[in-house]
């Protein structure tokens, strides 16, 4: 099993959430972050960036699946997050060792 990361602009989230639903994804997180990525504007220097309301919003996705979906899900979300600006997105895999769901432990 995989978990699959993936930080991106948040206008592209209704397009990837439609098409990550549509292609019968489940199982996922989505959650509001802000932070300065590698590709950020100059301009948020001279804003004090690290008042937390001058940091830029990107959604952040997290998806555990099996290793044959991987390819997928990254391809969805590359299609849906890709604006050609900088500062688009990053992606990252890793593996899963172990999943527990907590209602079958004991």
């Amino acid at each position: 099993m995989k978990i699959v990361i993936a930080y991106m602009r948040t206008q592209c989230v209704p397009q990837l959430m439609r098409a990550l639903h549509e292609a019968g994804v489940g199982g996922l997180t989505a959650s509001v972050v802000r932070g300065i990525s590698g590709e950020t504007s100059t301009f948020l220097y001279s804003k004090r960036p690290y008042e937390l309301g001058h940091l830029p919003e990107s959604l952040k996705i997290e998806v555990i699946c099996e290793d044959d979906s991987v390819d997928r899900i990254i391809a969805l979300i590359a299609q849906q997050a890709r604006t050609g600006l900088p500062g688009d997105g990053i992606v990252a895999i890793q593996d899963v060792e172990r999943v527990l769901r907590i209602r079958d432990m004991a």
